[in-house]
């Protein structure tokens, strides 16, 4: 079944600026994400994902022994520290979960469970930060407006960085989903009341495409379509 592919904010390989990222290096990448420098540990997820666009490289990935294990559990471990190892390592698998050969694959390292445990993680962060941004402004729209000019600015890079993980991860749980045994998993961990949470952000049409996307998908089944009525969905749509 082909899949709808929203933009995940990277482009095809270019051979003349990646001509240095080849899987036989693979284990150099690997290295890169046990350093406590993350510039290093950045670099060599990007690589893993521009390794990962390759179709060729694909199969070869997989049978790389622990790879699979290593970006997981980095995954993880970072989400919570740095949104460009999630940008990455999100757009990694979602590279795989465009195919459904990979799903039961990708279920086994948690990959499904990991994505909801970030999007809980992103909203909670959006609240705190916005909460904290109105009080800046409250404490310093006359005194200090250079001030609450720069918080601003901090909040609208956040929002870009959270739109892109939020894409990937709603992307990577929509094609998961499509195994019906993943899906009511899904579905247990409240995915509807997730992705209508989401829907109260600066509007990013992208973002907005992904969540409709699924929650159409999940509308087929009546407990979700009440759960989106008794959320007042339409309500979302006229603030």
């Amino acid at each position: 079944m082909q899949k709808l592919r929203p933009q995940t904010g990277f482009k095809k390989k270019n051979p003349e600026t990646l001509i240095n990222v080849t899987i036989e290096d693979i284990n150099k990448y690997m290295d890169l994400l046990y350093e406590d420098d993350y510039e290093k540990k950045i670099m060599g997820c990007r690589n893993m994902l521009y390794l990962s666009m390759d179709p060729e490289n694909m199969i070869a990935l997989c049978n790389v022994e622990s790879l699979l294990d290593l970006l997981s559990r980095t995954l993880k471990e970072e989400y919570k520290k740095n949104m460009e190892i999630s940008i990455y390592l999100l757009a990694f698998f979602y590279s795989y979960c465009c195919y459904e050969e990979f799903h039961e694959h990708l279920a086994s390292y948690g990959i499904g469970e990991t994505c909801i445990k970030i999007i809980e993680y992103q909203i909670a962060k959006y609240i705190i930060r916005k909460a904290e941004l109105e009080r800046k402004y409250e404490q310093h729209k006359f005194t200090n407006p250079g001030l609450y000019e720069k918080e601003l600015n901090k909040f609208l890079f956040m929002i870009r960085k959270q739109d892109r993980i939020l894409r990937i991860s709603i992307s990577i749980l929509t094609n998961l989903a499509e195994n019906q045994k993943i899906e009511r998993k899904i579905v247990k961990r409240d995915i509807v009341a997730l992705l209508i949470k989401n829907l109260d952000r600066p509007p990013n049409i992208n973002l907005i495409a992904v969540i409709l996307l699924f929650l159409k998908k999940l509308s087929v089944y009546d407990c979700n379509k009440d759960q989106m009525i008794k959320l007042d969905i339409t309500g979302e749509f006229n603030k």
